[in-house]
């Protein structure tokens, strides 16, 4: 079992800064990474704020996610 974690770095000024985008960007940022997750195989078991916390089965698989998130 593999676990990738992900946040948005300096999300918490994004949010101060512009919270209506910053709403909008987030809805479009999680439709893409659960994408993303469920083409590799992996499992959301916890989402926190603006993050993920994913499970794969297959180590490779979570750094094809992890690359193709970026």
């Amino acid at each position: 079992m593999t676990f990738l974690f992900t946040d948005i770095e300096g999300s918490t000024r994004l949010w101060n800064d512009n919270p209506g985008l910053m709403a909008r960007e987030l809805a479009h940022h999680d439709a893409l990474l659960r994408e993303v997750f469920a083409e590799q195989g992996g499992e959301v078991f916890k989402t926190v704020g603006d993050g993920f916390c994913v499970a794969f089965r297959d180590p490779v698989a979570a750094v094809r996610a992890a690359v193709d998130a970026q």
